[in-house]
């Protein structure tokens, strides 16, 4: 089950410290980024320094290993065909 996260400080810094797989979604909610990731409270904020991959929420998956994480990301991946990424 997928938890939001709102993207500001204190949004941030309430993600786990986890293995899991995000979408990063923009103010509408669409999704514009799928990643994944073995500590997704550390990857989530490089993304908010990237200007490119400006974004409102993340929506998490918390996963028991990387390679679950993967999986889902290419699921969703498959599915979405986010924006940015090519």
């Amino acid at each position: 089950m997928a938890k939001t996260y709102k993207n500001t400080k204190k949004g941030r810094n309430k993600i786990p410290k986890k293995p899991g797989a995000y979408n990063l979604k923009d103010k509408g909610g669409k999704t514009i980024y799928t990643g994944s990731s073995k500590n997704v409270n550390r990857r989530i904020p490089e993304h908010h320094r990237d200007k490119k991959k400006h974004f409102a929420s993340a929506s998490i998956t918390i996963t028991p290993t990387k390679r679950k994480a993967k999986k889902i990301e290419k699921k969703r991946l498959k599915a979405r065909k986010p924006l940015l990424n090519k």
